[in-house]
């Protein structure tokens, strides 16, 4: 059931009416069916396994909060590799036995979950929270559905935290997570899946195209991958906030980076700060001398790498982005620039940057991906023939103006809050934008030529 389907859209207003009518003591029972029903939407393999997942969770749990220190880390050990044998069978059998010919579709989600299921097993092993006594509530944190198939990877504290609290209706902040999510369809239908039919109209004949055509789909793939990635988190933390729960940011204008190592600060945050407590940190972070601190770099972002898929080409994707944060590191590039002009060439060579690393995200075949970047590095012809690849000028003008209203708006919202802005606005002023957005949603989106609708890239983890 895609988010941004009618279905879903009709799933989730029934869903949020009842959740809000019964009593507050039976909303948590009503999210567990309405959480039960959205997995099964994806097949009945998925709902297995993630019984099978929360069963070992909870029972784990329990175990790590008993286990004495001394056999804290043993214990530990083997709840994470139980946790991760799972997710390696179903998505990385491929890569380890590529001659087995037998296949399988992995669950939906199960990256994610599997890395919310592990950081709760580190933290009551660590004594950090407190196990829980109830299955349910492990069920409830494993598949909280807004946010099941494509994260962010919540944090298991913050979320039972909540969970055990009253949350009564509150019209400003369902007001306020209805907004979020229709900036998210919007993003999502109406720029990221409409830039897809370029990227995929050059992508796909790649042979015939300039270098200059070739790095235009490139920026646009780097723009595309943002806002479907970005409209998912925001679809993600507007229904939590509908439904009473506060959901960790995921992005923070990440293409205004002045280094890659910003970059990760600012992407995909949820994945990067798990990455670093439970990875990069317990291997020594850069408490060990220089050396060691590379290594658990490259470490870091190989995992990262592997966890977006099993393919080389995102094994490539992390190692190059780890190799640039050292390179980074050693001639001191990651530090903030105090000159105006000198931040801007460098948030500009961060993107180029970041833009070239996506072609291994895009094209998951190595040898078609250094092609594709040697022909756009060094054959730079700048012959733009676009009636070949069926794109009429007026397309890509659109393309670039609605990257140009989002270049604009990341810095804007760089600095404060739009939504809450937003929201201070008269009746009259959000009432237009509602219909503009919708108009748009309309014409450009679900009613617009060619359009089909996509997965988000991010449910594929």
């Amino acid at each position: 059931m895609q988010p941004t389907s009618l279905n879903f859209a009709a799933f989730l207003i029934i869903s949020l009416v009842i959740y809000y009518i019964i009593p507050k003591r039976i909303q948590n029972y009503w999210l567990t069916l309405i959480n039960l029903f959205y997995v099964s939407s994806f097949g009945l393999l998925g709902v297995v396994y993630l019984f099978v997942v929360s069963l070992v969770v909870y029972i784990l749990g329990l175990r790590l909060s008993k286990t004495k220190r001394k056999k804290q880390n043993s214990e530990l050990l083997i709840a994470i590799v139980v946790l991760a044998t799972g997710l390696v069978i179903f998505k990385y059998y491929k890569l380890i036995f590529p001659f087995f010919h037998f296949s399988w579709l992995a669950p939906v989600g199960i990256s994610f979950y599997t890395f919310k299921a592990i950081s709760y097993c580190i933290e009551v092993a660590k004594k950090r929270m407190d196990a829980e006594t109830s299955y349910l509530n492990c069920w409830l944190y494993l598949s909280f559905f807004p946010v099941f198939t494509a994260g962010p990877i919540n944090r298991p504290k913050s979320f039972f935290i909540q969970l055990k609290r009253q949350r009564p209706w509150k019209t400003s902040r369902i007001e306020s997570g209805l907004i979020r999510t229709a900036l998210g369809c919007f993003e999502k239908v109406v720029i990221a899946d409409n830039l897809l039919i370029l990227v995929d109209s050059i992508y796909f004949q790649w042979q015939e195209a300039s270098g200059g055509l070739l790095w235009i789909a490139m920026i646009l793939y780097s723009f595309q991958i943002y806002l479907d990635f970005d409209a998912y988190s925001n679809m993600a933390i507007g229904i939590s906030k509908c439904f009473g729960f506060k959901i960790e940011e995921n992005f923070k204008t990440p293409y205004l980076a002045e280094s890659i190592s910003e970059f990760w600060r600012r992407w995909h945050i949820s994945l990067s700060s798990w990455l670093r407590d439970y990875i990069y940190i317990p291997l020594g972070g850069n408490r060990k001398g220089t050396i060691k601190k590379y290594r658990n770099l490259i470490v870091v972002f190989l995992i990262s790498g592997l966890w977006h898929g099993a393919s080389w080409s995102f094994v490539l994707w992390g190692l190059f982005h780890g190799f640039l944060q050292i390179f980074e590191q050693i001639i001191h590039l990651s530090k903030k620039a105090s000159n105006s002009i000198i931040r801007f060439l460098k948030i500009i060579l961060n993107f180029v940057l970041i833009t070239i690393s996506w072609v291994f995200f895009k094209i998951t075949d190595v040898k078609q991906a250094l092609a594709i970047l040697q022909k756009a590095l060094f054959f730079p012809s700048f012959k733009l023939n676009l009636d070949l690849f069926k794109i009429s000028p007026k397309e890509l003008s659109i393309a670039l103006f609605f990257i140009l209203i989002i270049v604009i708006l990341d810095l804007l919202r760089n600095h404060f809050d739009m939504i809450k802005w937003f929201r201070k606005r008269n009746f009259v002023f959000r009432f237009l934008i509602y219909i503009l957005l919708f108009s748009s949603f309309l014409i450009l989106g679900v009613y617009g030529t060619g359009y089909d609708a996509n997965q988000f890239i991010y449910i594929q983890f």
